[in-house]
């Protein structure tokens, strides 16, 4: 059966008001508009919406059935229309975004406190994981953008370079203590440290191995792990060293930084999104908080070592 909106909405107007003469001012038609509008459905049905007299006009028992039936519908309809609309504007829904596990323990705090101002209302899902799970993520729909350390990407991707980091043995101030470390070591040294490492199959990992290889250098993990927060708590136990990303905060993770040398080992940290992307205005926001941020951040522990 053809029907229109805009006859029902008017049909539930004439119940709520209960004349024509104030339906049709609220909403915003003539009245005779309006009673063409009832006579579209009535037609369609076959049979009367409401018993009219001179004093008043009263629901017919098809028109109380039709009434019952539609109003919750066309209220269902009205807010889920609101709903997409206040999505499409970044004011409600969802967003997925995937990141390498550094950048969420160091720099997503800071991104987080201005876009959760801007959109208290998004509900924000963070997959935080290894360099290729990343890009798996977005490659396959399954997250909206991500920051990656990915240095290759597929046809699908579109990679925007977001700066370059450094890497940095990352130690507790105790251990620094008692070593008499000022500010610096070199890989040749690392020999002599209980180095905690992430998985050889994570890219930093595949990076620093393959730098090394080529200097002829020894790798120096002495232990493997799994987690980002697992390397955390054993170099505060002040018996473990590690090697991290420029990316990652210290200093707010209460420990400290020293530069390596001698090779200077960099990489590139990029935002990564589907080239078929149509990204509402609540994920652009929180890319350009990363733009601004990320860049600023990956900087900070060379700052700090002077």
């Amino acid at each position: 059966m053809n029907y229109s909106i805009e006859d029902l909405k008017a049909f539930c107007a004439v119940v709520r008001l209960g004349r024509f003469s104030e339906a049709a001012d609220a909403l915003c038609i003539t009245p005779s508009a309006l009673s063409r509008r009832i006579a579209n459905i009535e037609q369609r049905l076959g049979g009367q919406l409401f018993t009219r007299t001179t004093r008043k006009i009263t629901l017919t028992l098809t028109g109380a059935a039709l009434y019952s039936k539609i109003l919750p519908l066309l209220s269902d309809l009205d807010a889920s229309l609101e709903e997409a609309a206040r999505s499409v504007k970044g004011q409600s829904g969802t967003l997925t975004v995937a990141m390498v596990a550094t950048i969420t323990a160091s720099v997503l705090p800071d991104i987080l406190s201005s876009f959760g101002k801007a959109y208290p209302h998004v509900l924000l899902y963070v997959r935080d994981g290894t360099a290729s799970s990343v890009v798996n993520l977005v490659e396959q729909g399954n997250a909206d953008f991500g920051i990656t350390t990915q240095l290759t990407f597929g046809n699908a991707i579109h990679a925007e370079s977001m700066g370059w980091y450094d890497f940095r043995l990352i130690v507790s101030t105790k251990l620094k203590r008692t070593l008499g470390i000022k500010d610096k070591v070199s890989w040749k040294d690392l020999a002599d440290f209980h180095v905690v490492g992430l998985n050889p199959l994570s890219s930093t990992r595949q990076q620093i191995d393959g730098e090394l290889s080529r200097m002829g250098l020894s790798v120096p993990w002495r232990i493997e792990v799994e987690q980002l927060s697992t390397i955390v708590s054993l170099v505060r136990s002040g018996q473990y060293v590690s090697i991290l990303p420029t990316s990652f905060d210290a200093r707010a993770n209460g420990v400290e930084t020293l530069r390596i040398v001698a090779p200077r080992i960099q990489r590139q940290l990029y935002l990564v999104k589907r080239k078929d992307a149509d990204l509402l205005s609540h994920a652009q926001h929180f890319i350009n908080l990363a733009r601004q941020l990320i860049p600023a951040a990956i900087q900070r522990p060379r700052r700090a070592s002077g």
